[in-house]
């Protein structure tokens, strides 16, 4: 029962900030257009990576260093930038009706990365309700607890996004054939407005 508890809690709680709208979540559909419906796994994979960072920093108890003022604010800023580059990249970039033959997995995986890291609050909700989550798997059954937590999580996480990518790559050549610039106007706006309030919040 404890097992199961611990599952659904991260699954849970992994499936509510999944759901959230954020740079992850646009870059992830705009990718999908262009390079097909297993652009979510890669990216995620990417995201999971930081997560995993982000458990060793936690297990060294440097919880204080990611809440930090300095540090959060020298991630909105260089979080910003990157999302504003990104926005002009996407505004710029050429779609195509038909899907790529071949998926390159590695640069979906950099983008998972870069889009998790330089989200600030992202270290944040982890060194906050992220390490409660923890927490609660290791009193109730020591580490192994904690990784039930996580994979709960990851399930989510993996889950959503690749349904995500999934619809975006199924609707991709009506869109694209008729509404591209709209579609990638649209996207890039997102992540312009993202970028925007990421360094306006760490000035």
């Amino acid at each position: 029962m404890e097992a199961l508890y611990l599952l659904a809690l991260g699954f849970v709680v992994g499936l509510s900030g999944a759901l959230m709208p954020g740079p992850l979540l646009v870059y992830t559909i705009a990718q999908s257009m262009r390079k097909g419906a297993l652009t979510g796994f890669f990216v995620i994979l990417g995201h999971a990576m930081v997560e995993v960072a982000l458990m060793v920093v936690l297990a060294f108890g440097v919880n204080a260093l990611m809440t930090d003022r300095l540090v959060v604010s020298a991630i909105s800023l260089i979080g910003g930038a990157y999302m504003a580059y990104s926005a002009w990249n996407l505004r710029n970039s050429r779609w195509d009706a038909r899907p790529k033959r071949k998926l390159e997995g590695h640069g979906l995986v950099a983008g998972g990365i870069l889009f998790t890291a330089f989200n600030p609050g992202f270290p944040v909700w982890w060194a906050t309700a992220g390490s409660r989550l923890l927490l609660e798997g290791i009193r109730l059954m020591g580490v192994p607890g904690a990784a039930l937590v996580l994979v709960g999580h990851w399930v989510a996480d993996f889950g959503w996004y690749m349904v995500v990518s999934a619809l975006a790559a199924k609707g991709r050549e009506k869109l694209i054939g008729r509404y591209v610039d709209t579609v990638k106007n649209i996207l890039a706006l997102l992540l312009l407005l993202i970028g925007a309030y990421f360094i306006s919040t760490g000035l």
